[in-house]
């Protein structure tokens, strides 16, 4: 084989070795690419989904789980975002002496829907990547499950507390556990305990309560009335006698 033949095969093999070196490098983890995402979604759809997630919400220690990235984060109406995220994710050159270490990020947002799943997408402002969260919200107490990598954690909202939870007139709410702190919660009313039937009482049965009272013995024209009154419940719930025209005219001239 002639020289420049020789050189010219070796010339041959080095350009296809880098060919298939650089058709590997560009290879991408399916298992660490998402899942495909809807875009074709109207407008109506799109706000009425978000819609949903718009507020404040912070981590909470000990009530939140593990931290997912957000220390607190804002969703703006108008599609945009402010946070306070783990600062890796704006400069990993940083380094802090407490936890959570977080900065400020800021930049847009929407939901998605990828594997049947609902999500937060967020585009930070500037160079770094957009990210997605699987997302849900309870409309009761106002706290946003966000969920990444297989980690789940809970965002509250300043009114995540009983206080701001307005409850059916057969329930009323309870601070639940979960994680660790709790949630507002509305349960089930427990029954009310059987009234005891009210009776007349004291020394001349002037009296009408829902148990044995003592008085004074003493002689008043108008215990008599109450003789012949009815002693029932009323309609506060108490005791007490109920009025009558014969009974108000006896109290009148006793």
């Amino acid at each position: 084989m002639k020289l420049s033949t020789l050189k010219l095969v070796l010339a041959s093999l080095a350009l296809s070795s880098f060919v298939v070196a650089g058709c590997a490098a560009d290879t991408t983890d399916a298992s660490t690419s998402e899942e495909a995402e809807d875009t074709e979604v109207s407008q109506d759809e799109l706000s009425s989904r978000s819609a949903q997630f718009i507020g404040s919400y912070s981590w909470r220690a000990g009530d939140s789980g593990p931290l997912v990235d957000f220390q607190q984060l804002t969703l703006k109406s108008n599609g945009q975002y402010t946070a306070k995220v783990d600062s890796h994710l704006v400069n990993s050159k940083v380094v802090c002496i407490a936890f959570p270490c977080t900065l400020p990020e800021s930049g847009t947002w929407t939901t998605v829907k990828s594997g049947g799943k609902l999500k937060i997408k967020v585009d930070p402002t500037g160079a770094s990547p957009s990210r997605s969260y699987v997302a849900s919200v309870n409309a009761l107490s106002r706290t946003l499950t966000l969920t990444r990598f297989g980690t789940t954690t809970n965002l509250f909202t300043d009114g995540s507390s009983c206080a701001n939870v307005r409850c059916t007139a057969t329930t009323h709410c309870e601070m639940k556990g979960i994680n660790g702190g709790s949630i507002p919660v509305c349960i089930a009313n427990p029954p009310a305990p059987p009234a005891t039937p009210c009776v007349k009482t004291g020394c001349s049965g002037q009296i009408c309560a829902d148990q044995q009272r003592f008085s004074t013995c003493e002689f008043r024209p108008e215990y008599a009335c109450y003789q012949a009154a009815t002693c029932e419940r009323q309609a506060d719930g108490q005791c007490g006698f109920t009025s009558s025209p014969a009974l108000t005219a006896c109290l009148a001239n006793p």
